[in-house]
């Protein structure tokens, strides 16, 4: 399920910070607790877990978006500067049907401030409106990034993972075992499929020239603060219609319920 937000803005001029995604997600997991307690638990302590152990929340959304020349990147800084008086985001949740009208439910009439510290915008809801399925009429779609896909990789001798790009080589085979991850979840039918393989049946191809890097970060001025690199940019991807539906519903890469690799086909 697909649905879009569209907000109002408070006040003539704001200022947001750029690493708005860590308190835009608090903000959703604390609408859905006020809805539904048990489901808002369940993302946001356990979310779908596979026998390895290995847990996915199955929902993603998109970067704010405003209208054209409604703001501007304050120089040398990490906020934005908004005059715009609206602002829509794009949420994707891989949940049964039935749901569908009770969480959009949830999202009306809410007012959010989402910021930091140092500057805030203050947002409220205007309309939430079911965004139709996109219709995979063939094994092949492209898809533009609405919010940055991480892919990350162990390297080894080094503490840390390692944050790729499109264009690294093991990219491909990395973006697509975490998609047969989530999908694995909800059902075993491409068990047989080698992400790694580098067969027709998945194929990935970045088709941005230069893939924009995106550096978020989360939890900001706290001592949990991590560094989060993604990438925005469109891509050609060869997969079964079904396994194409749940990186669509809930996000392509890593760290989606942080508001990361959330896509919509263009073709």
């Amino acid at each position: 399920m697909r649905f879009q937000i569209k907000f109002r803005l408070e006040g003539k001029r704001q200022v947001l910070p750029l690493n708005y995604q860590y308190p835009l997600s608090s903000w959703i997991y604390k609408v859905l607790e006020k809805g539904d307690a048990d489901l808002s638990g369940f993302l946001h302590r356990e979310g779908y877990r596979l026998e390895n152990g290995k847990t996915f929340k199955l929902f993603t959304f998109s970067q704010l978006r405003f209208p054209n020349r409604t703001f501007k990147i304050i120089p040398r800084s990490d906020r934005m500067e908004l005059w715009s008086r609206n602002a829509w985001l794009t949420v994707a949740f891989q949940l049964p049907q039935p749901a569908e009208k009770f969480v959009m439910g949830l999202f009306r009439d809410q007012r959010v401030i989402i910021g930091d510290r140092i500057s805030q915008v203050t947002m409220e809801v205007g309309s939430v409106e079911a965004v139709k399925e996109p219709e995979i009429k063939s094994e092949t779609v492209k898809i533009r990034c609405l919010s940055p896909v991480v892919v990350t990789e162990n390297q080894p001798g080094q503490k840390y993972e390692t944050y790729l790009s499109p264009s690294d080589d093991h990219y491909a085979g990395l973006f697509f075992h975490n998609l047969l991850d989530k999908h694995k979840i909800l059902s075993d039918e491409f068990a047989g499929l080698d992400p790694f393989a580098g067969s027709g049946e998945l194929k990935f191809e970045c088709l941005t020239r230069n893939p924009k890097g995106k550096m978020q970060i989360i939890k900001a001025f706290t001592p949990e603060e991590v560094k989060v690199r993604g990438y925005l940019f469109d891509f050609a991807l060869t997969a079964p219609a079904a396994l194409i539906r749940t990186g669509l519903n809930s996000g392509f890469g890593a760290m989606n319920a942080m508001g990361f690799g959330c896509g919509e086909v263009i073709m």
